[in-house]
């Protein structure tokens, strides 16, 4: 199904430019290179599972019930990310990009890399200004704004 997906976005990014040009790349470019990606990584993933069955011989199903896929411990560690992504996500159809970007990096030093909060801030604050420079001023593609950027006039 990866590879299908893969193939499904790379195949409709044809009709865009999947060039590079003057200007920078086509609206085609990335999307082409993802769906590459994607083809390839579902392919690498069929190869692996045939790989595994034929290696395990007949009658094997590879379900082991006496194996734990994931403890406890490993749940709360993933969904210490997961949660604060979907949040992310959330926030940006709220606050818009920049501002949920900042806030999701400064919860992320704070929370997994033990930072305080000063450069836990600092670097939120920093990264949202460094992103609206190259996205907005730079590269000339506004990314979704929210009220704080609307009060500021940006």
């Amino acid at each position: 199904m990866l590879a299908v997906a893969g193939g499904i976005v790379s195949i409709s990014s044809l009709a865009h430019d999947i060039g590079w040009s003057a200007s920078g790349p086509g609206a085609g470019y990335f999307p082409f290179r993802v769906g590459v990606l994607l083809t390839a990584a579902g392919a690498a993933l069929v190869i692996q599972s045939a790989y595994a069955k034929a290696s395990a011989g007949p009658g094997h199903v590879g379900i082991r019930p006496d194996v734990v896929f994931a403890t406890h411990p490993d749940l709360r560690r993933t969904l210490g990310v997961v949660l604060p992504t979907a949040a992310l996500v959330a926030g940006t159809m709220v606050l818009g990009s920049y501002v949920a970007s900042g806030l999701f990096l400064a919860f992320m030093m704070r929370r997994h890399g033990g930072y305080g909060w000063l450069p836990a801030t600092a670097l939120g604050v920093v990264s949202i200004a460094v992103f609206y420079m190259v996205f907005d001023l730079w590269f000339r593609v506004p990314l979704a704004k929210g009220p704080l950027e609307a009060a500021l006039g940006l």
